[in-house]
């Protein structure tokens, strides 16, 4: 991070809060009966003179109808995201790649391995541009192909078609909890959607038996 003050980090944290809110056109009145605050304190996490706590962010980002991660960048490492145009070069890129890996599970770690290694069979070039082109449809389009694959995937494992399943398994509780989200996200006409990586899978099931 920069060599900056205490007030200077502030100042770039509250703008987590206030951009994010503007990116969406909702106002603070919203925000404040949304997360059971008055309004003076949503006015006060946009100064930098106070701040949200851990669930009160999760839940401001979820009431937005936004993926946090982008916004979280920005503040952690300003010097590679802020400014969305910006061109990097190489050098940079291999910095900001390295921040972000470091910062992955070492699951993550492993499935971006067997993702890139090809030993499933598929280009990893080829599957970084079907990726690429999946992120540029609609949230709606997205949901529906992803429940595509995970029902595919479901057929498979039942009928033992299922190719390299011991050499990376999917967390498909995430996945159903993500495609649920991303599909209340396009129907409330949100840009985006987040999920809490917390959230215990046995009670996501349980809630989705109701």
């Amino acid at each position: 991070m920069y060599d900056e003050s205490r007030i200077e980090r502030a100042k770039r944290f509250s703008k987590m809060w206030w951009q994010s809110r503007a990116d969406t056109g909702k106002s603070q009145e919203f925000m404040a009966l949304g997360l059971g605050v008055s309004k003076k304190t949503i006015q006060n996490w946009e100064k930098g003179l106070s701040a949200p706590n851990l669930f009160q962010a999760a839940e401001w980002f979820r009431l937005l109808g936004l993926n946090p991660t982008k916004y979280y960048m920005e503040f952690l490492y300003p010097q590679f995201f802020e400014g969305r145009n910006r061109q990097h070069n190489e050098a940079e890129l291999c910095e900001i790649l390295s921040h972000l890996i470091k910062n992955t599970s070492a699951k993550e770690k492993k499935e971006l391995i067997y993702l890139m290694s090809g030993t499933h069979g598929s280009s990893w070039i080829a599957l970084l541009q079907l990726l690429a082109a999946h992120c540029q449809t609609s949230l709606q389009a997205r949901a529906v192909v992803a429940r595509t694959i995970l029902e595919t995937y479901e057929i498979e494992e039942k009928t033992g078609q299922l190719i390299n399943k011991a050499e990376i398994t999917p967390d498909i509780d995430l996945l159903k909890l993500a495609i649920s989200q991303c599909k209340k996200a396009a129907q409330n006409g949100q840009k985006g959607y987040s999920i809490e990586l917390c959230e215990d899978p046995q009670i996501n099931k349980e809630k989705n038996k109701k």
